[in-house]
């Protein structure tokens, strides 16, 4: 299969599967809520997965290792499709946490393969494009997901997102047979000795993974916490809902732009801005009173933003030996769902003495970020390469 056709499989698959997420996110809450489970375990059982997923994401090369790249993106989708069917017929409290666990454990072992088998699809130079065409796809299922769920939902039944979110992510499995069934040797089963000689080879791809716990405990925050402040402005949840809207089609109009330029412009350029924009989006926002300023702001922040994610998976891609790149990206992934548990839990507790506390939480996260950033060499570097190439006249290929 052509390179740029096993691309955008790879981009269907990574829409299958986040759409099918996205599909059940609005919808978790309130149906644990119907079953009259208090607030406590509410928090449980939906930050179950995330907990879960770090430490499946990290142990992929044990699977990858054994049964090859292909089955275990396969068995990733088609359990994850089982488990997001059972949920609406588990009765138990322990039967919800595993339940989620389970799906956790599941879905883990699909993002470090679909990231490294992007990395590997073509030369250094062509990952970046490759890179913002797949983020385009998860663009475009953080536009989908959350609307689809939602309509399922009021249309039908609060079970009915998770019987659609099974149907999408089996209807996935299909777009597998594009990864190849390669075995990752390297691991030899072992995932620990596996990281441990990844960063004993390529340390900067711990500052990398850092990077990636601030980027999306900052965009945890603000996605967590923006229904609540725009709520106690009078907005309803069709204003919540388009606000969200605008932002992730901002972020897919930046991610083509990037693939257009990569050649040009890289995303790894922009990250210094792009983590600037997202930590004062999200802090400005207890202050912005209207729809219109907050569908603005956010739209900007998640446009300018978009270049943090292409930029950090392809840095930890052109680092990662070729031989531990499953352990390099899901490290990558792991970092990123430790990002994800890490922002809504330091801001909920913040959110104790008033919710602006939560949105300011991001300030001293972004500053670590672009402290990481500002002290590494490696940017520096590239900034100095991008401009001795355009000076000098390297002819400047847009990806197609």
């Amino acid at each position: 299969m052509p390179a740029a056709l096993r691309l955008h499989a790879f981009g269907l698959i990574a829409f299958g599967a986040l759409t099918s997420i996205l599909m059940i996110t609005p919808v978790l809450p309130l149906d644990l809520d119907r079953r009259g489970l208090a607030p406590f375990h509410i928090g449980g059982v939906v930050g179950a997965m995330s907990l879960v997923l770090v430490v499946s994401e990290l142990l992929a090369p044990a699977a990858t290792s054994r049964i090859g790249r292909r089955a275990a993106a396969a068995i990733a989708l088609a359990g994850s499709a089982l488990a997001l069917a059972w949920f609406p017929q588990v009765v138990s409290l322990g039967g919800l946490y595993l339940n989620r666990m389970l799906f956790g454990a599941l879905r883990g072992m699909l993002w470090p393969v679909l990231f490294a088998e992007v990395a590997d699809l073509g030369p250094p130079e062509r990952r970046a494009g490759a890179f913002a065409v797949f983020w385009l796809y998860f663009g475009v299922g953080q536009l989908v997901g959350p609307a689809l769920g939602g309509w399922l939902a009021d249309r039908f039944s609060l079970a009915t997102p998770f019987y659609g979110a099974a149907i999408l992510a089996a209807l996935t499995i299909p777009a597998t047979a594009a990864i190849r069934p390669r075995c990752d040797d390297a691991a030899a089963g072992n995932p620990v000795a596996a990281l441990q000689e990844l960063l004993r080879r390529s340390p900067a791809v711990l500052r990398n993974w850092t990077l990636t716990v601030c980027n999306t405990a900052a965009f945890s925050v603000y996605t967590t916490f923006l229904p609540l402040h725009a709520a106690s402005r009078g907005l309803s949840a069709d204003a919540i809902g388009l606000i969200y809207t605008g932002a992730a089609v901002a972020f897919i109009a930046a991610q083509e732009g990037l693939r257009r330029t990569a050649r040009r412009r890289t995303a790894e350029r922009l990250i210094v801005p792009a983590f600037l924009a997202r930590g004062i989006g999200a802090a400005l926002t207890p202050f912005l009173p209207s729809f219109w300023s907050l569908l603005l702001v956010g739209a900007a922040a998640g446009g300018m933003g978009a270049a943090v994610p292409t930029a950090l998976s392809t840095r930890i891609a052109g680092q990662a030996p070729s031989g531990l790149l499953v352990a390099a990206m899901g490290g990558f992934n792991a970092a990123a769902d430790l990002g994800f548990f890490l922002g809504p839990a330091a801001g909920g507790a913040l959110a104790g003495w008033g919710l602006t506390w939560a949105f300011l939480l991001v300030l001293p996260v972004t500053a670590l970020a672009l402290c990481l950033l500002l002290t590494d060499q490696s940017v520096r570097d590239h900034g100095r390469k991008e401009e001795s190439q355009i000076d000098h006249g390297v002819p400047e290929q847009a990806d197609r």
